[in-house]
């Protein structure tokens, strides 16, 4: 199975330099193979985990029984609905030699299974079921390949069984196999009456790969929305499907900042996803950790507070390519004079149903739910009330799909079911499949006995990388009729009846990701003061803000060594903007007069014009200086500022220390200390010296002046006496 995770890098607000890096090439390759043993282990529900595979027995050439698995799965999702069923069986083998035919037993226990406890620990015993109903012959199996077979199960020869869920086991025999069988296990359900036509309700996510910068590029974009791109084929797979979306809302917003550059493959996307009928809810920006955030102490989840950096006004010049883009304003200004989307409008999913939240699986615990349950606090009493889901695993008392735990409101999802059907959606065959679908099909029937019978169901399909269309398609088509059950859309599920339970389960977050992001919240700290220096600090804070969510995502929980990556590169690519802005350490000074000005350079490596101001503190009296200077530097450009300074001794050393700051008086880059020569002696000096050079030069002036007006007397007088005489000035 290939796990695609598109490589990600920055927009640039036009034509600005990034500031974060994406992913190194070797990050992501590392995070492909991680997702995929991720999704290999879920797939494990239906297979026997063999032994780590074995190279082939030199001498024989067989394959070491460790290569081999075996997996089983029922006909109809596991469900009987006649006297015969059809039972599929495949054999894997991983080795580099062909392994032997052999004989698959197939057996049935006619006592059912009454509890989920029990159905999880039947599929991971390695014990075969207590009564052989039927045996099928498997060819041989070549080198990394897989052989199947099938087998007919006449139930009535094992006369009536009542209503539940039975255990089914496969056993593979073959010289390949030794002395001990291989063995799969699986289930039937035979289906209750009872809870025929109740409801069930199937969410689905709507989520991108990880992604280190704050929206998808449009690269990715292009990538994902491909006929097969990983968006497309979740928005294929729930397409004329009853599915409860839930969705990342920073996919359309990726897609809406664009405007007009927005890749048509994208835009004709956003228009399928608003075009369909499905209820739906949004989940964080970046589908976001919320028990990570509520651990970290946040009194509410995080959320961005402008897109605005990364649009661009000339994408937004007709209002066809506003449309284009899913967009639903016009590029007619607004009575303020915006012409550009608002926040609402790029986040927008369609119509959905607000303050929804859906932690990771597993992380919803009692303070959890309790934090959310606050999380939304509004004044209208006509705004709906926050909702949380919650695997039933963490849950105590009668649970249906809708509950209620101190107050605050609960959907409530089968954990057995929602599990079973990813590890279905996930399968890369038929027979892992429908191993999954059946024991989904089991663990939803054993959910709905007794005193739920009547209540809704909800499952989820979870949030997973790399599934096909047609997987996931196969797992929401069956879960949208688990127990014989009919659809019901979000609405309707929070309508019905809340049952009182109490949070009891959940596992408190990883200490390690509550240090990251309170580390990443200090680095924003940082980078929002640091902006001051801009006209507009949301050009650093808002694309800031935004990273954060991303990198909080609930798809870095499988790759804990990416996300240590990935936190490092973003703490590095902070260091690199705090100090985009700095005085350019200067050398030591020589001040040979008692005043003059001192001119220093003020670098500026952002793309934008910064206004700061330059203060000079000198470190004793004998200089006084011009305390402050206002600099305005221009983008990617150094500028020289210059401060007067005055001496009042004649010679000495000094030190002048300066230090740049924002309009807000935040200190930007480091203080630098000058040294400082003071000469001022030397001034007094220079000019005796220079005014009895000049009184030199003008005695012999006059002195040369006068000896050649008197040589020249002398010529005239003789030349007048003698004619003949030549004149000797000639």
């Amino acid at each position: 199975m290939t796990v695609s995770f598109p490589a990600a890098a920055r927009r640039s607000p036009d034509g600005v330099r990034d500031r974060r890096r994406a992913l190194s090439g070797t990050a992501l390759r590392s995070l492909r193979a991680a997702a995929a043993i991720a999704a290999s282990v879920g797939i494990a529900l239906a297979i026997v985990a063999a032994p780590a595979p074995a190279p082939a027995d030199a001498a024989t050439g067989a394959p070491d029984a460790g290569s081999l698995s075996v997996a089983v799965a029922p006909a109809g999702n596991g469900v009987v609905t006649t006297t015969v069923v059809s039972v599929a069986v495949a054999v894997s083998n991983t080795g580099d030699a062909a392994a032997a035919s052999g004989t698959v037993s197939i057996a049935l226990s006619r006592s059912p299974l009454t509890t989920s406890a029990e159905l999880t620990a039947w599929l991971d015993a390695r014990t075969p079921a207590d009564t052989a109903v039927a045996s099928v012959p498997v060819t041989a199996v070549a080198a990394r390949g897989t052989a199947t077979a099938t087998a007919a199960v006449d139930l009535g020869a094992l006369g009536a069984l009542a209503p539940g869920v039975y255990p089914l086991s496969a056993a593979y025999s073959s010289s390949s196999t030794g002395a001990q069988p291989l063995v799969a296990h699986s289930v039937l359900t035979v289906p209750d009456a009872a809870s025929a036509g109740s409801g069930v309700g199937v969410v689905v996510p709507i989520t991108a790969p990880p992604t280190t910068t704050g929206l998808l590029t449009a690269d990715d974009l292009k990538a994902l929305t491909a006929d097969d791109g990983a968006l497309r084929t979740q928005l294929n797979a729930v397409t004329g499907t009853p599915a409860i979306l839930a969705v990342d809302p920073a996919i359309p917003a990726a897609i809406r900042v664009l405007g007009s550059a927005a890749p048509a493959s994208a835009r004709q996307w956003l228009a399928d996803l608003l075009a369909l009928p499905n209820s739906r809810f949004a989940l964080q920006f970046g589908d976001a950790d919320l028990a990570t955030q509520v651990a970290a102490g946040l009194p509410s989840p995080l959320s961005v507070s402008s897109l605005d950096p990364f649009m661009s006004a000339r994408n937004f010049t007709s209002t066809a390519a506003a449309a284009g883009a899913g967009a639903s304003p016009t590029a007619t200004p607004a009575p303020d004079g915006r012409t550009l989307p608002t926040l609402a409008q790029l986040l927008d999913i369609g119509a959905a149903r607000a303050d929804v939240f859906w932690p990771a699986t597993g992380s919803a615990t009692a303070a959890v739910v309790s934090a959310l349950k606050s999380a939304a606090p509004s004044t209208d009493a006509a705004d709906p009330a926050p909702i949380t889901l919650v695997g039933t695993d963490a849950l105590t008392g009668a649970v249906g799909a809708r509950a209620d735990a101190a107050g605050a409101g609960i959907l409530a999802y089968d954990d057995g079911a929602s599990s079973a059907l990813r590890t279905a959606s996930l399968a890369s065959d038929p027979v892992h499949q429908g191993a999954g679908l059946a024991a989904a099909s089991a663990y939803a029937s054993l959910a709905t006995r007794g005193a739920a019978a009547s209540a809704p169901l909800l499952v989820v399909v979870d949030r997973a990388t790399g599934r096909s269309a047609t997987g996931l398609r196969a797992a929401i088509t069956a879960a949208s009729s688990l127990a014989g059950r009919t659809p019901w859309d979000l609405d309707a599920l929070l309508a019905a009846p809340a049952a009182s339970v109490s949070v009891t389960g959940g596992t408190a977050d990883d200490p390690t990701r509550v240090d990251a992001l309170r580390d990443l919240l200090d680095q924003e700290t940082r980078v929002a003061a640091f902006a001051t220096v801009l006209a507009d600090p949301t050009l650093l804070t808002a694309p800031d803000r935004a990273e954060i969510l991303q990198l909080m995502g609930n798809v870095w929980r499988a790759a804990p060594d990416q996300f240590a990556t990935a936190l490092s590169e973003h703490r590095d690519a902070t260091t690199t903007t705090l100090g985009s802005v700095a005085i350019v350490p200067p050398s030591d000074i020589t001040l040979l007069a008692s005043s003059a000005p001192l001119t220093f350079s003020v670098r500026n490596d952002l793309p934008w014009p910064v206004t700061l101001t330059l203060s000079a503190t000198p470190n004793d009296p004998r200089l006084i200086v011009q305390k402050s200077a206002d600099v305005s530097a221009g983008a990617a450009q150094s500028t020289r500022v210059q401060v007067p300074v005055q001496a009042r001794v004649g010679s000495g050393e000094s030190t002048l220390d300066l230090q740049l700051r924002s309009s807000a008086g935040v200190e930007i880059g480091p203080r630098v200390r000058v040294a400082i020569s003071v000469r001022a002696e030397w001034e007094s000096v220079g000019i005796v010296v220079m005014s009895v050079l000049i009184g030199v030069m003008l005695v012999l002036g006059i002195v040369r002046t006068a000896r050649k007006m008197r040589r020249r007397r002398i010529t005239a007088a003789t030349a007048a006496h003698n004619p003949q005489t030549e004149d000797v000035d000639g």
